[in-house]
C-alpha cells in the first residue's frame, strides 16, 4: 500500500518510472550488441536443456513463467534501489525528517496545490490563525500591517526609520515549517538595563536584514527561506505609516498605539501619508486569491490600517474570490467596546467604502465561567451575535464552537482552520446556497 502511493495520479512519479524502465530496455539492448547478442541464444539452449532433463520434453509455459518471474525480479530490485535513492536524496535535503517517505511527499504535493488564501491583518490573531491554516495549504499570503508603533516595534521604527517589523515577525513564525527554538529566539526579549532592554531578537534580526538588503520584500524572502515559511508574508506597504483615529467626539488621535487609551467610540481611521503605496506582491497576491480572509485581530490597528491603503482596498473590492470575515471572540477594550459581531462588519465597509464582506465566521461555543470573569475585569464582553442586523450587511453567517478550551477566550488555531477551509473548499465548488447549507449542517449557517 505505501509502494501504491507513488502511483498516486498527480504526482508526476508514474511517467518517471516509466521513462526509468524504458532507459533500462535501451540500455540493455544496447549490451547486447556491444557484447554479442549470440550469448542469450546460448543462455536459452541451456535453459531448454535443463528443463528438458528435469521434465522429459520441451515445456514452453514453464519457461515463459520463469521469463516473467525473472522479469519481477529485476523489477522488485529496481524499485528497491529507487526507493534507496530517493530516501537518501531526501535525507540530505531534508535531514532529521522521519517516518515515511511517501506519506511525506504526498502531504506535500497536496499542500502545494490546495487554495490560494490571502489572508489580511496583523497582531497576535492573524498568527493564531496562521499556525492553522499552513496544515492546509502552502499557497498561503499573509498581507501585514505595519502601522505599530508600540514596544519594541515602535523604537525600532524610530531609530532607523523603517517599517514596524513586530507584527512581521509573529507572522513569519507562524507560518514557519517547524516551530520550537527559532520561534523561542525570534520571540527572546532583552533583559538588563542598556539600549537592547525589551527589544525582541527577531525584530532586530528583521530590521537588520532590511538595511543590509535594501529592500523590504528581500529581507522577509531571505527570512522565509531562514525558517521554511509556508507560503508568504508581505507587508502591505513599505511605506513608514502612522495610524490615526477620529473618535466620534471629533477627537483626532494620533498613533495605533495610543488609540485604545483615547477612551472614546472609534469613527473612522486613516493614515499619515494618506495615501501609502502599497506592495505589488501584495495586490498581485490578492486579485490571484482563491479566498480572502480578514481578522481575526484588533478591527481598528490590526485590520484596518491595511484598508487604508488605496491599491489593497481597491484590489479587495474587485477580487471576484469570497471575502471572510473572522469576528473577535470578545470585544477590545478602547476599540470595539459593546460591539456586537454586525457593528464589526458595518466598521468594515465603512472603511472600504463597499459592502465587501460575503461572510462572516463567529464563535458561539460558550467561554469558561472563570475565564470570562478574568476578560470582564478587563473591559471585554463576549460579541454578541446579532443574526437579523448581520444578514442586512449583505453577509452570511456562520457560526461554531471556535475557543480555546485551554484557559482564554481566543480562537483554537485547529478548530478556526477546519471551519474556514470548510467554507472555502464548499465555495470552490460552485454550490448552490442549498448544497452549501448541507456541506456545511455540522455548523448553524445564516443565509443572506
Amino acid at each position: 500500500m505505501r509502494f501504491m502511493k507513488w502511483l498516486h495520479p498527480g504526482l508526476h512519479i508514474k511517467r518517471w518510472l516509466f521513462l526509468f524502465g524504458l532507459g533500462m530496455m535501451f540500455s540493455s539492448f544496447g549490451i547486447i550488441l556491444t557484447f554479442n547478442y549470440q550469448w542469450l541464444g546460448e543462455v536459452e539452449e541451456w535453459a531448454f536443456r535443463l528443463l528438458y532433463e528435469m521434465t522429459g520434453h520441451y515445456n514452453y509455459t514453464i519457461l515463459a513463467s520463469l521469463g516473467i518471474f525473472v522479469i519481477l525480479v529485476g523489477m522488485v530490485i529496481m524499485g528497491w534501489a529507487t526507493r534507496r535513492l530517493i530516501r537518501t536524496m531526501i535525507g540530505v535535503v531534508m535531514p532529521g525528517e522521519s517516518g515515511n517517505f511517501s506519506d511525506l511527499i504526498f502531504s506535500k504535493f497536496q499542500l502545494s496545490k490546495g487554495p490560494k488564501v490571502v489572508v489580511i491583518g496583523g497582531g497576535t490573531g492573524l498568527s493564531v490563525m496562521l499556525r492553522g491554516l499552513k496544515s492546509k495549504t502552502y499557497n498561503l499570503t499573509a498581507v501585514v500591517t505595519v502601522a505599530d508603533d508600540g514596544g519594541s516595534t515602535g523604537r525600532i521604527r524610530e531609530d532607523l526609520d523603517i517599517i514596524a517589523p513586530g507584527d512581521l515577525r509573529n507572522c513569519l513564525v507562524a507560518m514557519a515549517d517547524k516551530e520550537g527554538l527559532m520561534e523561542q529566539l525570534f520571540a527572546h526579549r532583552f533583559g538588563g538595563s542598556g539600549d537592547l532592554t525589551g527589544h525582541s531578537f527577531g525584530n532586530l534580526f528583521i530590521a537588520a536584514l532590511i538595511e543590509v538588503l535594501g529592500d523590504v520584500e528581500e529581507a522577509m524572502d531571505a527570512t522565509s527561506k531562514i525558517l521554511r515559511v509556508r507560503g508568504k508574508v508581505i507587508p502591505s506597504s513599505a511605506e513608514k505609516i502612522r495610524l490615526n483615529a477620529k473618535m466620534t467626539d471629533g477627537r483626532i488621535i494620533e498613533g495605533e498605539s495610543q488609540i485604545p487609551h483615547a477612551h472614546g467610540r472609534i469613527k473612522s481611521v486613516f493614515t499619515t501619508p494618506e495615501h501609502p503605496k502599497a506592495i505589488q506582491s501584495a495586490v498581485d497576491a490578492i486579485k490571484g486569491a482563491d479566498a480572502i480572509v480578514l481578522g481575526p485581530g484588533s478591527l481598528y490597528t490590526s485590520i484596518m490600517p491595511n484598508l487604508c491603503v488605496p491599491d489593497i482596498i481597491g484590489a479587495i473590492r474587485d477580487s471576484k474570490a469570497p471575502k471572510i470575515y473572522i469576528c473577535n471572540v470578545m470585544t477590545q477594550k478602547g476599540e470595539t467596546d459593546d460591539y456586537t459581531v454586525s457593528d464589526h462588519v458595518k466598521a468594515i465597509h465603512r472603511q472600504a467604502g463597499d459592502k465587501i464582506i460575503d461572510f462572516v465566521i463567529a464563535n458561539n461555543g460558550d467561554v469558561d465561567p472563570a475565564v470570562l470573569q478574568r476578560y470582564v475585569a478587563h473591559g471585554s464582553h463576549p460579541v454578541i451575535i446579532d443574526k437579523k442586523e448581520i444578514g442586512e450587511t449583505g453577509a452570511t453567517l456562520i457560526l461554531s464552537d471556535l475557543i480555546n478550551k485551554e484557559n482564554s477566550a481566543t480562537h483554537d488555531t485547529k478548530k478556526l482552520a477546519n471551519v474556514l477551509f470548510d467554507l472555502i473548499n464548499a465555495l470552490r465548488t460552485d454550490l448552490s446556497p442549498e448544497l452549501l447549507h448541507y456541506y456545511l449542517k455540522r455548523y448553524t449557517l445564516t443565509h443572506r
